[in-house]
């Protein structure tokens, strides 16, 4: 038979005491440390601008481990992985940078290390394409610019060019236009060698004359410009006046007509 003395009791109702005081001091700071962490008010304003009610709700909706939650919550946010930092700042709807810098984590991770070198990558390559642009702009506007100058100076070619080729037509046409006015019965066989430059000038450029000047031919509904719309292809007709062509492109029909002008031939 064990007999227990007062003093026994009271030895061992003293250690109980300790140890149950011991074991609620422990909860206590381990309630304390996961309830009010180093990062709990923080998250709490995150969470409620979300609509997150509860740090399961925070658990569920990032798909973080409760030992992940409770190294978010305690500031120890470096043995996170970097997927898991971005997944956070995403359902808090915040920039990752934001949730690193307000968490005071370092941002030293190796996969956020090489988004940052291809971001930086994609932005020299932006700049780089963004330059290749700005100067073929340029070039399209010098040789705009070029092409324009060009032009102007071939039409000026051009027109010297022509001019040289009918100068002898137009210095004597103001001449012949008198003498017609001042001698209508001059012979036009007179007039006729003044025009040798026209026809020097078609042939330099190679227009081909359509027809001859009332001469009869079949009718070709490609090459000829009816005065009667009921001339039908085939048909014997008369050129009145003549058309031109130029390498096989037609510039203005031949004008035909069934009769000749005043019963000509």
């Amino acid at each position: 038979m064990i007999v227990i003395s007062w003093d026994n009791v009271a030895f061992l109702l003293t250690v109980g005491a300790v140890i149950i005081s011991g074991i609620g001091l422990v909860s206590l700071l381990i309630s304390v440390s996961h309830t009010s962490g180093n990062q709990d008010e923080l998250l709490l304003g995150w969470m409620k601008q979300v609509g997150i009610s509860n740090w399961k709700g925070l658990q569920q909706k990032s798909g973080l481990n409760d030992i992940s939650v409770w190294q978010l919550r305690d500031g120890d946010g470096k043995s996170l992985k970097f997927g898991e930092l971005a997944t956070v700042a995403k359902v808090f709807s915040i920039p990752l940078g934001t949730l690193l810098d307000k968490l005071n984590l370092p941002v030293e991770n190796s996969e956020l290390e090489a988004h940052r070198v291809q971001c930086e990558q994609l932005k020299n390559q932006a700049q780089q394409l963004e330059e290749k642009v700005d100067t073929l702009y340029k070039e399209g506007l010098r040789l705009h610019e070029e092409m324009q100058q060009q032009k102007a100076e071939m039409t000026e070619v051009f027109r010297e060019s022509t001019f040289a080729q009918l100068q002898s037509l137009l210095t004597n046409y103001p001449s012949i236009h008198q003498m017609v006015g001042a001698k209508p019965e001059l012979p036009a066989k007179n007039l006729l060698s003044m025009f040798a430059p026209l026809d020097n000038l078609l042939k330099e450029w190679g227009y081909e004359q359509i027809g001859k000047a009332w001469e009869q031919v079949v009718y070709d509904p490609q090459v000829h410009q009816p005065d009667s719309s009921d001339i039908a292809e085939g048909e014997q007709v008369y050129i009145r006046f003549v058309g031109y062509q130029h390498q096989g492109k037609i510039l203005c029909p031949a004008k035909v007509s069934r009769t000749l002008p005043g019963g000509a031939g």
